[in-house]
């Protein structure tokens, strides 16, 4: 009898540490936000001194296609219902732009902007238009009537269109699948732009519901 409770002690130990590993794993997946994810960036030299299993290392970035339904569904749980895509917006007397998505009876909608930097910055978090990298906030490519392709560079984007930059929606992942619970994840990444989301919506007009 005694060494069927010790047996027994040790079976519970056992799970008890197996439960606690995986609250741990689950803990450090959930501590990723928009506040700290940068920190997690690795480079090549740095993933070989974190031990990661992989060979590869890859670094990737949202594509507006898989932003779209991300700012359309969160705009639906804060209470829009007059949600349009690819809306032409006036942005002064001369210029205006395309907006992925848009809110037309609110006046208010989100830019994406295309394109991103070879390494992660913390800097594209501070300025998201393409100020820094073009020396005005947005160039918006129009085809003429001819066929050709030209660049409307907008100076300055009117406060209504909530600028998201493919910059700051990066993810990292190597060939071995076990990596990804040390690397910011494309989970993460969409975890992200959704504070980035709900964080403009705080500023915006409109039927704003209080929402998780």
């Amino acid at each position: 009898m005694q060494n069927l409770n010790e047996s027994m002690k040790n079976q519970i130990a056992a799970l008890l540490l197996i439960l606690g590993i995986g609250t741990s794993f689950g803990q450090n997946e959930n501590k990723i936000n928009s506040s700290n994810y940068y920190d997690y960036y690795l480079d090549f030299p740095a993933m070989k001194k974190k031990g990661l299993h992989g060979k590869i290392l890859t670094t990737n970035w949202l594509r507006l296609k898989e932003v779209i339904p991300v700012i359309i569904d969160e705009l639906k749980k804060a209470g829009y219902t007059d949600i349009t895509q690819n809306e032409e917006v006036k942005v002064n007397d001369t210029q205006s732009l395309t907006t992925p998505v848009y809110c037309k009876k609110s006046n208010f909608g989100f830019l994406y902007i295309e394109i991103h930097s070879e390494t992660p910055n913390k800097k594209h978090r501070i300025e998201r238009t393409q100020k820094e990298s073009m020396g005005v906030d947005y160039i918006d490519w129009k085809e003429l009537p001819n066929g050709k392709i030209t660049a409307v560079k907008i100076e300055k984007l009117p406060e209504n269109i909530f600028v998201l930059n493919e910059n700051c929606y990066w993810y990292q992942y190597t060939d071995n699948p076990v990596d990804s619970k040390q690397l910011v994840s494309k989970e993460d990444a969409f975890k992200i732009i959704r504070e980035d989301i709900k964080a403009y919506l705080l500023k915006a007009p409109g039927p704003r519901k209080t929402y998780k």
